[in-house]
């Protein structure tokens, strides 16, 4: 069983676990998990703007989310951020998002590409960061352990997103 925090912890999230959640009516977990949650303008664009301008139902909830402050964008310093080793060729969307999560000294970065996931590691780990990497299905498992949600419905939300 993970404890609850002492500290608000900061995170830091690309597209991908946002709409994934919000696919499964599931953002609730974010907020629930870490109170709010930080993301680059290219990611808010991705997720709300384009979202919506292809009539997608999760760009709604996504925008209800930054509307409630659960969700917020915040400005990438490029100045003071590290130019990132790219072993792998990433989004541009999920590039800023390690940035942003190297700049706020994140705790957690919410990614689910996996080459992104490898760029990040291996960026954190040259920065001497302590940033945790998670995907959309250590959300719900950490909801789980952290009795937010009980394991039969993380397993729902499971079988969901496989059904997606």
């Amino acid at each position: 069983m993970i404890p609850p925090q002492d500290k608000a912890e900061i995170v830091v999230s690309d597209a991908g676990p946002l709409m994934a959640l919000a696919k499964i009516h599931a953002l609730d977990l974010l907020k629930d998990l870490y109170g709010r949650i930080y993301t680059t303008e290219s990611v808010y664009h991705e997720t709300v703007a384009a979202g919506l301008a292809c009539n997608a139902p999760d760009a709604l909830l996504i925008k209800e989310s930054y509307e409630q402050a659960t969700f917020e964008v915040k400005a990438l310093d490029v100045q003071a951020v590290p130019v990132l080793i790219l072993p792998a060729k990433i989004h541009p969307a999920e590039h800023e998002s390690i940035q942003l999560a190297l700049q706020l000294k994140a705790d957690v970065l919410l990614l689910d590409d996996w080459d992104a996931r490898r760029v990040a590691e291996a960026n954190f780990k040259a920065s001497k960061a302590h940033t945790v990497v998670k995907g959309t299905l250590g959300v719900i498992v950490t909801a789980c352990q952290r009795h937010i949600i009980r394991p039969e419905h993380a397993i729902e939300l499971l079988e969901e997103i496989q059904c997606r």
